[in-house]
């Protein structure tokens, strides 16, 4: 025990991360630098699944604009087919409000500008998403090759 202590591998902590020509001080530091590319792929693998999240909930997001879109589409389509003369009613709250034909075609007008809008605002949204997605991926695949590597030395 004694004859180890005295060759810089005892409580003295020779060896430990230290660069010097004592034996085994250049498999300490691989390790470390090996939790050290770990912690930094957690942390860029949680920043990914965080943006992935995202992107979901603009998906989603998007899709109700886009039934929204529809839905619209068939009320301008039905107003379209009536003429001055029919009675068109607004719902507010729990009644109906009778409402100028021109002022409803309007309304819905109003309602499809800014829908159309809203999807596009979105689309661009997604596709930035989508390009810091693929260089998120790309900075994973890059970690864990130098995570292997540092592996692979230890």
């Amino acid at each position: 025990m004694r004859g180890r202590e005295g060759a810089g591998f005892g409580s003295r902590g020779w060896g430990k991360g230290r660069a010097c020509a004592e034996p085994g001080a250049g498999s300490a530091e691989s390790p470390a630098m090996a939790e050290q590319i770990q912690k930094k792929l957690q942390g860029e693998l949680e920043k990914y699944q965080q943006l992935q999240k995202d992107l979901s909930k603009s998906v989603a997001a998007r899709q109700k604009l886009e039934a929204q879109l529809t839905e619209n589409n068939i009320v301008k389509e039905e107003l379209e087919l009536l003429d001055d003369t029919n009675a068109v009613f607004k719902l507010m709250g729990p009644v109906l409000v009778r409402q100028d034909m021109e002022e409803a075609r309007a309304t819905v007008a109003k309602r499809l500008a800014y829908i159309t809008g809203e999807i596009k605002r979105y689309e661009q949204q997604m596709q930035e998403m989508e390009q810091k997605a693929e260089q998120r991926r790309e900075a994973l695949a890059r970690l864990q090759q130098d995570l292997q590597r540092a592996q692979g030395k230890g």
